[in-house]
């Protein structure tokens, strides 16, 4: 069963306690949530470190059967439930195996993607974002489908610390999701990391 509305608020209020928080149910089914969060322990802290702030409280609270799926950067977060919790699951021997295809893949390529489908055919429209203001900046980049591989899919979830796909790395640092590429793409950010990162894009 899916967490409740109100189960979920109360979580975020126990980590968040001065936060502004307004909860909608976005099918009307239980399962599908977008959640506006506004509080002072944002500022300063990048996008990437809010999301993992609200993941964090929200951890402690996953059911078996209840995990995040799809994320806006601060102060909008969509959730949506469904899904095993990452967390619940051992990391067997194949599982490692994953994480280290994950460590070599990461090292071998100055910008990885990893996302659901390919790069030429992308699998869902936050992948298919991510590939268009990459090809749009230039540059070249490595594409890792996730759904080719269940344990890669979930062991990059581990890796990161992030719960959703698509994840960009650049030069071994994880970057974010759709929505934080996408801010720094419209703000300039992401070819700014990329000069520094010494990675070359066309002028």
């Amino acid at each position: 069963m899916a967490m409740k509305a109100e189960d979920l608020e109360a979580l975020l209020r126990a980590a968040l306690p001065d936060a502004d928080i307004s909860i909608q149910d976005l099918a009307g089914d239980g399962d599908h949530y977008k959640a506006t969060i506004r509080s002072a322990a944002f500022a300063g802290k990048s996008g990437v470190a809010q999301h993992q702030m609200v993941y964090a409280a929200l951890k402690a609270g996953w059911a078996a059967n209840f995990t995040p799926s799809h994320w806006r950067q601060p102060p909008s977060l969509k959730l949506d439930a469904g899904f095993n919790a990452p967390y619940l699951r051992g990391l067997g021997v194949r599982m490692s195996d994953a994480l280290e295809t994950i460590r070599s893949t990461i090292g071998a390529h100055d910008v990885v993607l990893f996302m659901k489908g390919t790069s030429a055919q992308p699998q869902c429209g936050f992948s298919q974002m991510v590939v268009r203001i990459l090809d749009h900046v230039g540059v070249e980049y490595h594409d890792v489908n996730v759904l080719a591989d269940d344990d890669i899919r979930q062991g990059i979830k581990d890796f990161s610390d992030w719960p959703t796909i698509p994840q960009l790395y650049v030069k071994g640092e994880f970057v974010g999701g759709c929505d934080i590429v996408r801010e720094m793409f419209q703000t300039g950010e992401l070819k700014t990391l990329l000069d520094e990162k010494g990675v070359s894009v066309p002028a």
